[in-house]
């Protein structure tokens, strides 16, 4: 028996052996809400599985649904055959049962549920197949531009997505009030109580100013956790993905959002504070065009900072018609010291259409006459 075991453990030794699963990239990303401004990053580009983020697009496309009206939370859909066959997380809908589009979100914002998802999906799309469409659709016009989706719930190893994408998508959902009570709930039933819900997210019951969003975790994605908190109008979005331990990835949030909170305030500029004059038009009609300030808006700057903003106006040189009205002319700087930190386009307040020649003629006419 001795030999025989010897024989097998040199033999065990030269039989391949199956390598660990690589360990998923370690990023994170820290963003203003509200203006989109990115505050940290860590890694933040890095391409990695969506998993349950994926979600997120999903609800947002809901949540739209919903403001158009297309959608109410009283809405009963009915579950596919393909809804039911889902696999991960779910409800455990049956084909055709009859379930509210409030059950259906809660079931995705507290429970992950990939069939409840899906049901959403299909009433928006008409097919996951078509919504998938939608939702890159709606990615490509919110700036993801590493992001793509393959299925609506995130289960395909093809729907990926990086940590800064993911700040963006979970910053246009805090556009929605209506999704906060969802995002915010621990614990909830489903389908008459049959389904049990708990939310993931410990930063539900432990941070002040949490308004969501999402965690989860799998062995593509390491555990994961997407944050927002909103304090004295400022709007904190925090997205980590890869992180090894479970309860690591809720202690930096905490401290990533109370760093963003304790460093930065929204600047917002008052129109009252910025004169623009009108600019020499070339070939118009007229000779100059009254000038305005267009999307002025707030802006992240630090606190330390925010007594040391100054205000200066740059106008392009040479314009030449024609103009439209609202066409950029210049732009309004917003600077602490030499660094630019924010601008604001300055636009034509009219159209300026190009000279005709007879009008060319006679301005000539007048300037040789006054000669």
């Amino acid at each position: 028996m001795s030999v025989i075991l010897s024989l097998l453990i040199s033999l065990s030794a030269l039989l391949p052996t199956a390598s660990a699963p690589a360990a998923p990239p370690y990023s994170y990303v820290l963003m203003e809400g509200g203006t989109g401004t990115l505050l940290y990053a860590e890694n933040g580009e890095a391409v990695v599985p969506a998993h349950h983020s994926a979600k997120l697009m999903t609800l947002l496309l809901t949540a739209e649904a919903i403001d158009s009206g297309r959608l109410s939370p009283d809405t009963v859909l009915a579950a596919s055959a393909y809804a039911n066959s889902m696999q991960g997380a779910q409800i455990w809908l049956m084909p055709g049962e009859e379930i509210s589009v409030d059950e259906l979100i809660k079931s995705v914002t507290v429970g992950n549920a990939n069939d409840a998802a899906v049901v959403l999906a299909e009433a928006i799309g008409g097919s996951e197949e078509k919504f998938v469409a939608m939702m890159n659709r709606r990615a490509a016009e919110l700036g993801m531009v590493s992001t793509s989706y393959a299925d609506c719930t995130g289960i395909s190893p093809k729907t990926v997505t990086t940590a800064c994408d993911t700040a963006v998508l979970a910053s246009k959902l805090t556009e929605f009030p209506l999704l906060t009570p969802y995002l915010t709930t621990w614990v909830t039933s489903v389908r008459g109580g049959k389904t049990e819900l708990a939310s993931t997210n410990r930063l539900i019951l432990s941070y002040d100013g949490i308004i969501g969003t999402k965690a989860y975790y799998s062995e593509s994605t390491g555990n994961c956790l997407v944050a927002a908190a909103r304090r004295d109008g400022i709007t904190m979005v925090c997205v980590i993905f890869g992180e090894s331990d479970d309860t690591a990835r809720f202690t930096t949030a905490k401290e990533k959002l109370s760093a963003g909170f304790s460093a930065y305030a929204l600047y917002t500029p008052r129109r009252t504070d910025i004169y623009t004059e009108p600019v020499k038009v070339s070939g118009g009609e007229v000779t100059e065009v009254e000038t305005e300030l267009s999307e002025l808006g707030p802006f992240v700057v630090r606190k330390s900072l925010i007594d040391g903003v100054e205000i200066s106006v740059e106008y392009a040189e040479d314009l030449a018609a024609p103009l439209k009205k609202g066409d950029r002319v210049g732009k309004a700087v917003f600077s602490v010291g030499r660094e630019e930190i924010y601008s604001c386009p300055i636009t034509a307040s009219r159209d300026v259409r190009r000279i005709s020649v007879f009008i060319g003629f006679m301005r000539a006419l007048r300037a040789v006459v006054g000669m």
